[in-house]
């Protein structure tokens, strides 16, 4: 049973962490880290240095801190609404300009008077994440009706095209922001009023509860929740005495948010202590110098924390474990505090116990607390780490569903070169993008079966579009690119998604041999680089499938290359031997490691000559000290001949077709269990 619920529960995590909604606001918050870092640290020069108050010309440095805050809703709109055109296949430019200036026209953060223009983040805070939803969806509705498109198949540019045909689309969608979103301002004003005035006798405790539950829900959400829960609440909620001598802004930051929002030195002590966790620890190494300082951005959204369900119960409950301990002793006198102003938020932890109280006991319940937060986290990062789907797991997400708007980009320049070239042309190549931006390129995996044991020895990785409505599809659209120079995009969705999958198996438990295609003249520019990079480290369990043509094209540059990958633990296939370039005295020269024949050597309807030859085409081969491949297996007959000419794997349709990765893994675990 509890397995049950727990297997339910990890398919909706990664079914969320996966949604594209979710993965944009990942992607807008960690292109933000470095605005958050920047920001803090030059607060934090100011104040230890006084630099404001030595005179000069720094004096704004005093309201730095209150205007990058102001400003703090407008950033986080522009670069949420950037990903999420970007993944949801909009111009990533011109919808977060319709974003933002609806965002300013309708939501009260601009406000326009006979004093001039000034803003109130109070009025934009919450809208940063809701106004590019509302347009983006919108515009993206309205974007695929073709009856609202005012050009068609033309000889003008893919660019200018698509734009053209933004403008039915940008107005409806400003329309009917421009109309909906007062009504909603008044629902939300509501809302907030109520809460409020039902909080307006609140005690200490509902106060800390309500801060503490509120910021942290925020933070979870996306939305940057000390921040914002400081600028919405009323100043009795963000400004109280928790017990005499000691503020909620000391009892927050010294006792409660170790490390930052979520009590983060906890975390991050967690993921060191995982065996194995390559993303986690790495995060965790980049967040800890700025842990000192209690800044927290980088965990929270790099990790990630926001929207990612394993975390949300640790992510909680640790700071209301911290707030109760903290609150009981010193308020039973066990924990004496000697200091009453108000310590920066900054200090670090340790130095900051030390501070409020003048003696060890700080110092010691603060590492007490940093270790229930460690046991309060590891079972849930161990969770995450075996279970969900994480860094560029994460990337990959996003870059599978991305490849039609990078060859878009392309084709514009594609055009301008080509202008005067057939429009046949550039109609084959709108007809691509359109595909894939309607559609998802994935791997597949076609198991290569032992003819005799009938076990799976290893798969092939082959490229798949997924469409809208389910279909899959194979890669017909590849020839187009390779026309227009555009294949390094599907090499590098390749590369990038077989080196998750290669981790996922792993995890799993499994290291299956996988061979993949990459185009050859890719691979011999620069592509064998990002191969060595991606694969050295599944040292032989990757094989690039090479083409004998290019051999035949540059025999020794292939050779040379061949060497290098192998140097780098990475076997190499001659693919499709015996397609019309085949000559038996290139055999005697090659250094590769696996030779694939190809499905038209195998015999029809019992050709005894081809059965010959391919047994001793199968002969040669294995003399010379080469692995064989036989493709294309699609009946008895195929098999028949195979197994006669020893060949101990084989690939086709009789045994599978190209199959999802999880389809692959199940098949790998009931042979593990046979």
């Amino acid at each position: 049973m509890l397995a049950k619920i727990f297997n339910q529960f990890n398919q909706s995590a990664v079914k969320l962490s996966s949604n594209t909604l979710i993965l944009s606001l990942r992607e807008s918050y960690i292109a933000l880290i470095p605005f958050f870092i920047v920001a803090s640290v030059i607060t934090l020069l100011n104040q230890w240095f006084d630099i404001a108050d030595k005179g000069g010309s720094h004096e704004f440095l005093n309201t730095f801190n209150t205007l990058v805050w102001a400003l703090f809703p407008l950033i986080t709109l522009l670069s949420f609404s950037y990903y999420l055109s970007k993944n949801l296949k909009l111009h990533s430019i011109a919808s977060p300009v319709l974003v933002m200036v609806c965002f300013a026209a309708s939501t009260g953060y601009i406000i326009v008077n006979e004093a001039g223009i000034h803003i109130d983040s109070k009025g934009g805070v919450l809208y940063s994440i809701l106004m590019p939803i509302f347009c983006c969806y919108i515009l993206h509705y309205f974007a695929s009706i073709n009856a609202l498109k005012l050009v068609g198949i033309s000889t003008i540019s893919l660019f200018l095209r698509k734009h053209l045909n933004l403008i039915f689309p940008y107005l409806l969608t400003s329309l009917i922001t421009l109309i909906c979103i007062p009504f909603i301002s008044d629902f939300g004003n509501k809302i907030l009023a109520f809460l409020m005035n039902y909080h307006q006798d609140a005690s200490v405790f509902d106060k800390v509860s309500f801060q503490m539950i509120t910021a942290h829900m925020l933070w979870f959400f996306g939305v940057h929740g000390d921040n914002t829960y400081h600028i919405l609440a009323p100043a009795a909620y963000t400004d109280y005495q928790v017990l005499e001598g000691l503020s909620s802004y000391n009892f927050f930051s010294i006792f409660v948010l170790l490390g930052g929002t979520g009590c983060l030195w906890g975390l991050i002590i967690a993921c060191y202590l995982l065996k194995n966790a390559e993303h986690e620890r790495s995060i965790a190494r980049i967040s800890a110098p700025l842990a000192v300082f209690n800044i927290s951005e980088v965990m929270i959204y790099a990790l990630p924390i926001v929207f990612n369900p394993y975390f949300l119960i640790p992510f909680l409950l640790a700071p209301i474990v911290n707030g109760f301990i903290a609150y009981q002793l010193i308020d039973h006198g066990l924990i004496v505090l000697s200091a009453s102003e108000n310590i920066p938020w900054f200090t670090p932890v340790l130095l900051s116990g030390w501070m409020i109280t003048h003696s060890w006991t700080g110092i010691a319940l603060q590492l007490v607390l940093i270790a229930l937060n460690v046991a309060i986290y590891y079972p849930f990062v161990l969770a995450n780490q075996r279970h969900n789907i994480t860094g560029k797991a994460l990337d990959m997400l996003v870059k599978r569903y991305s490849a039609g708007h990078v060859i878009e980009d392309k084709a514009e320049e594609s055009f301008a070169k080509s202008h005067s070239e057939q429009h046949i042309e550039q109609y084959s190549l709108k007809t691509v993008t359109d595909a894939l931006n309607s559609g998802a390129l994935a791997l597949y995996y076609q198991p290569k079966m032992d003819p005799l044991s009938q076990q799976i020895v290893g798969f092939e990785a082959l490229l798949r579009l997924i469409k809208n409505d389910g279909e899959v599809m194979g890669p017909w659209f590849l020839a187009t690119l390779e026309q227009h120079k555009l294949m390094h995009v599907i090499d590098s969705f390749v590369i990038d998604q077989l080196e998750v999958d290669l981790d996922n198996f792993a995890r799993q438990g499994f290291h299956p041999k996988i061979s993949f295609n990459i185009s050859p003249q890719n691979l011999l520019a620069d592509g064998y680089k990002r191969v060595v990079k991606a694969f050295s480290r599944f040292p032989n369990q990757v094989e690039v499938e090479i083409l004998e043509s290019s051999y035949i094209e540059d025999f020794e540059s292939t050779i040379e290359l061949v060497k290098y990958l192998n140097k780098h633990n990475i076997q190499c296939a001659m693919d499709d031997f015996g397609t019309g370039y085949s000559c038996l005295s290139v055999l005697s020269k090659l250094n590769i490691n696996t030779i694939k024949l190809d499905r038209s050597l195998l015999p029809i309807d019992g050709n005894i000559k081809s059965a010959v030859l391919y047994q001793h085409l199968a002969k040669i081969c294995d003399e010379l000290g080469f692995k064989i491949v036989a493709e294309g297996v699609e009946s008895k007959l195929h098999e028949d001949v195979v197994k006669k000419a020893h060949i101990q794997c084989a690939q086709g349709f009789l045994y599978n077709r190209a199959l999802p990765y999880n389809v692959a893994v199940e098949l790998l675990k009931k042979q593990h269990h046979r």
